[in-house]
């Protein structure tokens, strides 16, 4: 527990000679808590006899404070017969305060980007409910191909936002689902809705089946099933050209896993691109040589989210000849609901809103 030699550097840090510090322990040279931490790795290191890494706050004599990654080994010194430590200090303060800085950045990033979620997720919800309201009234036929469209952008913009969201959440590894209980018709009714509004756009036929054996409710994050499959359909409908075929089939995999293909007669991927095409930011090139449009990031999101769901995302496909990605997700099936007599006279809602445009959409 004595010193029994030091470098240069080590009499700065201390203020002492090697001579000075010959034979003292850390409890004559520094602060109650700087000696017990160096005295407790000390320890570790003798009791483990392997080497130990610690980072330590440790101030000079002139008051100035500085952080060191400090390396101990153990050491048998043959020559004088005992056993001892020797110890490397590397000062990282910088390093230390950069860190500080990324960190205070990352927490301010994130607290922004929830408030921007929020803020922009009300008018977008409005755009959708009260576009899809319209849709279901008398229009004209220019009105309602200006109303899908409205729909189908703010919807896209809402996903967009999503990844976008989630691509910060996948740097700070706090992405997370949140399960309850959804109809499986209601699942297939809203992928077909905004399937169709966008394949109509290109003038691209979607289809859609489903095995008779799909339970009524599963235990499913909705909104996440809904943006993996949004970008798979967007993809899809972004490389098949106008005339062509998509085709989506949903199939129960086994007891709690389930599967959704979706097949399109588009321009198809080569082997050699197929693996990258699910790295964040890799946009693939089309027969001219040319980058795809969009973000790069949709596919890359929708894999991490589909490994989080237990499940899975992969991709067959020949140059030409059209692609078929599958999704497949583990959901634990929820008991068929009991059907409930309501007597509509006397049935009464309670809104709790402070949003106008929410008002007007849930009483329509």
């Amino acid at each position: 527990g004595r010193y029994l030699g030091c470098n240069r550097a080590m009499e700065i840090l201390t203020g002492k000679s090697e001579q000075e510090l010959i034979n003292l322990t850390p409890k004559d040279i520094y602060s109650e808590e700087t000696a017990k931490f160096i005295l407790d790795t000390d320890r570790d290191t003798l009791v483990s006899n392997t080497g130990v890494t610690a980072e330590q706050w440790i101030r000079y004599p002139n008051n100035k404070l500085s952080c060191f990654e400090i390396r101990k080994v153990p050491y048998y010194d043959r020559i004088n017969q005992r056993h001892c430590i020797m110890g490397f200090g590397r000062d990282i303060t910088e390093r230390k305060r950069y860190q500080e800085v990324i960190e205070k950045n990352n927490r301010d990033k994130s607290t922004l980007m929830a408030t921007i979620s929020h803020e922009l997720r009300t008018p977008l919800n409005g755009i959708i409910g009260l576009s899809r309201i319209l849709l279901e009234g008398e229009l004209t036929p220019q009105q309602r191909d200006y109303l899908k469209t409205i729909n189908i952008s703010a919807i896209s913009l809402g996903h967009i936002f999503s990844d976008i969201i989630d691509l910060e959440k996948i740097d700070s590894r706090r992405i997370e689902l949140f399960r309850s209980e959804v109809e499986f018709s209601q699942i297939i009714s809203n992928i077909s809705h905004f399937a169709n509004l966008m394949a109509e756009q290109k003038k691209i036929r979607f289809h859609v089946q489903h095995d008779d054996d799909l339970p009524d409710f599963i235990y499913v994050d909705n909104a996440r099933l809904s943006q993996i499959l949004w970008n798979l359909v967007s993809n899809a409908v972004k490389f098949t050209p106008a005339g062509g075929n998509i085709y989506l089939t949903v199939a129960r995999k086994d007891e709690d896993h389930f599967t959704f293909s979706i097949r399109d007669t588009g321009i198809g991927i080569q082997k050699s691109e197929q693996r990258k095409i699910f790295a964040m930011f890799y946009q693939s090139e089309n027969s001219q040589g040319k980058k795809a449009q969009g973000s790069g990031i949709g596919l890359a999101i929708s894999k991490r989210i589909a490994k989080l769901m237990g499940g899975d995302l992969t991709v067959e496909s020949e140059l030409n000849q059209g692609a078929t990605f599958t999704l497949v997700i583990q959901a634990k099936t929820v008991a068929a609901k009991k059907s409930v007599t309501i007597n509509t006279h006397a049935l009464k809602v309670l809104l709790v809103e402070d949003i106008e445009v929410n008002i007007v959409v849930a009483k329509a």
